[in-house]
């Protein structure tokens, strides 16, 4: 069984995206149940498709990865995507976003990998 951990900026993240979007919170539920399967520290099987989910950098300590969430009611291409590190059997949360924000990939990278030093460090 994985244990979740939620960063405080993903926690406020999260809670911007809901207000807009509220079936995000359900969307997040299927995919720690997919989690379960895909980073499980002793068998894991690859349940999620390659084209939805992203590793973004290894780091001594974890791996960062990002997701681009099943919402419904939301086109692909403007799906929360979500930040988060695996380390062993621990998934931390670090931050969400959606194109619909014309977020910038490469801050919300370096971003996630500030967040993640506050964790595992």
């Amino acid at each position: 069984m994985l244990n979740f951990v939620y960063h405080p900026t993903y926690l406020k993240h999260i809670a911007a995206l809901e207000r807009r979007f509220p079936q995000v919170k359900q969307g997040v539920e299927a995919f720690k149940r997919l989690c379960d399967f895909q980073f499980d520290p002793v068998q894991p099987r690859q349940v999620i498709a390659p084209a939805k989910l992203h590793r973004r950098k290894q780091l001594e300590a974890c791996g960062i990865w990002k997701i681009e969430l099943a919402v419904a009611g939301v086109r692909s291409n403007q799906s929360p995507r979500i930040w988060f590190a695996v380390q062993g059997a621990t998934i931390v949360f670090l931050c969400a976003a959606s194109h619909i924000d014309n977020y910038d990939d490469n801050k919300m990278e370096a971003l996630a990998e500030s967040l993640v030093t506050d964790i595992f460090s």
